[in-house]
């Protein structure tokens, strides 16, 4: 899976030259480190054009980063973003993608159930992650939500997600994203540790922030199909 993770470092630069439009980027890795190493294959593959003033911005909102390796990388257009990073760094992260000064981030699948940063390409890069000792598929719901951020409401009409897997597993993800096979939503049942741990990171701070992260879970669309699944009543 190691091997397989950096092989597909190197493969994430064509996908988005053929997939992005020019538009955010959101690619999800397994791990903290791979994301890392992500991005910094990223920026010596790929070269984003900013205009001077656009550079300048980038460089003004990139002097308090505490990251070196971020902050390096950013000035290049390209970050990555997971709850290593002190909640400053990871505020000018949201705030350059959100902005369009940022082309790609490399995210944890935590962005996917955190912070709402739609994006018009999202790329799963390898559907195996670490877990309980050992190396395993997300499960179908995490992947809805990861794909979930692709599509930003004001300004697209169509978006893109690409899910990186083994041939092993193509058929699986074939069926997922078809709809042949439905998905239930399974965080209600660890909805308070994932709350608290949102709150731990500083991502959600009152109770709009919060509100607007229920509300991107893949459990809130759920609901709205199939309430009575989760305890509430058909037509809540």
């Amino acid at each position: 899976p190691f091997n397989l993770d950096l092989i597909l470092n190197y493969k994430l630069h064509n996908i988005i030259q053929q997939y992005s439009s020019k538009c955010p980027t959101i690619v999800f890795c397994s791990t903290r480190k791979s994301a890392a190493q992500a991005a910094s294959t990223l920026q010596s593959q790929k070269r984003f054009v900013f205009s001077e003033n656009e550079r300048q911005h980038i460089r003004d909102s990139v002097g308090n980063v505490v990251d070196c390796k971020l902050r390096e990388l950013l000035v290049c257009g390209v970050g990555y973003h997971h709850a290593g990073l002190t909640p400053s760094d990871k505020g000018v992260v949201e705030t350059l993608f959100t902005a369009g000064y940022l082309p790609v981030i490399c995210a944890t699948s935590t962005l996917a159930m955190g912070v709402n940063l739609p994006a018009h390409l999202v790329i799963v890069k390898s559907t195996l992650h670490y877990a309980g000792g050992k190396f395993k598929e997300y499960s179908p719901a995490d992947i809805m939500q990861m794909i979930g951020r692709a599509g930003r409401p004001q300004f697209d009409t169509s978006a893109v997600a690409v899910i990186m897997t083994q041939n092993s597993t193509k058929n699986l993800y074939n069926n997922l994203v078809s709809g042949t096979q439905i998905i239930e939503s399974n965080i209600h049942h660890n909805l308070t540790e994932h709350l608290n741990s949102e709150i731990v990171l500083k991502t959600l701070t009152h109770v709009k922030t919060a509100t607007q992260w229920m509300t991107s879970l893949f459990l809130y669309v759920r609901i709205t199909k199939n309430p009575t699944r989760y305890g509430l009543p058909p037509n809540v």
